[in-house]
């Protein structure tokens, strides 16, 4: 059984090279970074999920134990232990879902959204400044007017 752990944590961990027994080129070297991103997502993912529902269902009974008895109802410390788990885990479960993060991991970068819409055409810069010189010409005709009228 550790002869078969060993060599998958020192994968997960980074040391490739005892992994792959031939000398790494850099498309190799890619693979594993890459393979190793997503198993570390799926990790967090699975782990935050199933932290999160032993968290809820911990915080769940532990106010059904306080209901079940006659006594006043407070909160204590293993609620908030248990629901700062919950809350945690429901964290880092969004974070490593969103779709940056596994783009990341599979080595695409996301182009921002600005750059894409700050940039225009030809046609659209050309129309625009049509559009601005009609406003401008209107705008000396009713000062032309204004000084004719007075």
């Amino acid at each position: 059984m550790m002869k078969f752990l060993l060599p998958l944590l020192s994968f997960l961990l980074g040391n490739a090279k005892s992994f792959i027994k031939e000398p790494t080129e850099a498309i190799t070297q890619q693979v594993v970074m890459h393979v190793r991103a997503i198993t570390s997502i799926l990790v967090s993912t699975i782990g935050s999920l199933a932290l999160g529902c032993v968290g809820l269902s911990l915080f769940i009974a532990s106010i059904a134990g306080q209901l079940d008895k006659n006594e006043e109802f407070h909160i204590t410390g293993g609620m908030v232990v248990y629901l700062g788990l919950t809350v945690i885990s429901a964290g880092v479960l969004a974070y490593s879902l969103r779709r940056q993060t596994w783009l990341k991991a599979m080595g695409f970068e996301e182009k921002p959204q600005q750059a894409k819409q700050r940039q225009s055409g030809a046609l659209e810069n050309a129309v625009a400044l049509l559009v601005m010189d009609f406003v401008e010409e209107r705008q000396q005709r009713r000062k032309e007017k204004e000084h004719e009228a007075s």
